[in-house]
């Protein structure tokens, strides 16, 4: 697993209050229980590239509508989960995108952030689940696909990680360095089958 490239984000303090002030806004219904469970140039997962803008100034949270709180929030967590899993702190990652995803369930990055970060901590029938909520949600995002290889691969499952694989780079993933260079690949790169499509796809990108 790999992020495109990463910027993870640089929250400022006055960006951090601003969000804690907005969340006592929240009712306490919608308050997120914990459950327990990529650096700039991060080298595994398929980690989604960026932070999200925070905006909004101090003091305007009380004029907010539901769902302007409730996207604000989902990226507060986002932002959050990234520093973690910047960190290597994979399991409080998981926590702030599983927040992020209470507030906003159809956060694209969230859902490719969290399937890696529960595979680095081996929640693999999460990861799964992610992943088939992701892609159904996103068909056509490269992204779940490769997650899929990795996770494929992770299990030893080489077939469905060959596909998934193919997918994500019919779908536009043409990170060919990261595939060769991506630590959950390795069971997957050591297959006879991969050696052979790396090499069609060799000579088809020297034709």
């Amino acid at each position: 697993m790999t992020p495109s490239t990463k910027y993870l984000p640089h929250l400022g303090v006055t960006a951090f209050i601003i969000f804690l002030a907005t969340d006592y806004f929240v009712p306490a219904q919608n308050s997120v229980p914990l459950d327990s469970g990529k650096s700039l140039t991060m080298k595994e997962g398929s980690h989604k590239e960026g932070s999200h803008k925070e905006e909004g100034s101090k003091g305007e949270g009380a004029n907010l509508s539901q769902e302007e709180r409730e996207r604000r929030m989902a990226i507060f967590h986002y932002n959050e989960g990234n520093k973690f899993y910047k960190e290597e702190n994979y399991a409080e990652a998981v926590i702030r995108y599983e927040k992020a995803l209470h507030h906003n369930k159809k956060f694209k990055e969230a859902l490719i952030n969290i399937s890696t970060a529960y595979m680095k901590t081996r929640v693999f029938d999460k990861a799964l689940e992610t992943l088939q909520e992701g892609q159904n949600q996103f068909p056509q995002e490269p992204l779940f696909d490769y997650n899929f290889s990795c996770y494929y691969s992770l299990r030893e499952n080489l077939g469905p990680g060959l596909s998934a694989l193919k997918q994500a780079v019919e779908k536009g993933f043409k990170k060919f360095k990261q595939i060769e260079s991506d630590s959950d690949l390795n069971n997957l790169r050591q297959s006879e089958e991969y050696k052979i499509w790396k090499e069609k796809m060799s000579s088809a990108k020297a034709n």
